[in-house]
């Protein structure tokens, strides 16, 4: 599993799991990570359920990876008093500076990716609906992208502390509505 932190534009902290890919040898066996599976603590203590695959790749010596992001929480309690929907989806390309090996040992595995720093791009767009009561009501769709610059280090055998920071623009455009009193109908603000 693997914790990750991003801050500016986007926050996380989230679990990896990176499954790895065995060559057997006569005399040792080297150890290939194939993708990692993430969940984001942030979105976790804010009741995001969330999920990210990240699978690494090798052109030309230059060491790539794939991120594929998906946050999905769709609330609805108190008789349609409050709602808390957020629906997100997106992606990343990350570049990764010369790759960082640590030697065998015990409780850590040789890693030939998703370890040390890299830079990326990412692109995400989704919808959103937030009302508490008739005091708040707003939804609408929203996009992001940007640039992100972060650092993966090892902490355990199939796990990595990543910490990564994110810059970029983001359309969030909203619409206000007024839920009726018995919060069944939901109506447009017309301002």
């Amino acid at each position: 599993w693997e914790e990750q932190v991003d801050t500016v534009s986007k926050q996380q902290v989230g679990f990896s799991y990176l499954s790895d890919t065995i060559k057997s040898s006569v005399e040792k066996k080297d150890y290939k990570t194939i993708f990692a599976i993430k969940s984001n603590l942030l979105y976790d203590l804010a009741t995001m359920v969330n999920v990210s695959v990240e699978v690494p790749f090798v052109i030309q010596d230059n060491h790539f990876s794939v991120v594929a992001q998906h946050q999905f929480p769709w609330w609805l309690w108190g008789d349609n008093k409050y709602c808390f929907r957020f629906l997100s989806s997106g992606g990343e390309l990350r570049w990764w500076f010369k790759p960082h090996f640590r030697p065998d040992s015990e409780k850590r595995l040789k890693r030939d990716a998703l370890v040390g720093h890299f830079i990326g791009l990412y692109g995400l767009g989704g919808k959103y609906d937030f009302q508490n009561k008739q005091k708040y009501c707003y939804q609408g769709e929203f996009w992001s992208t940007g640039l992100v610059y972060g650092y993966a280090m090892s902490i355990a055998k199939r796990v990595n502390l990543v910490f990564t920071i994110a810059l970029g623009y983001a359309s969030i455009p909203y619409r206000h509505y007024i839920p009726s009193d018995d919060y069944e109908i939901f109506y447009r603000d017309p301002n």
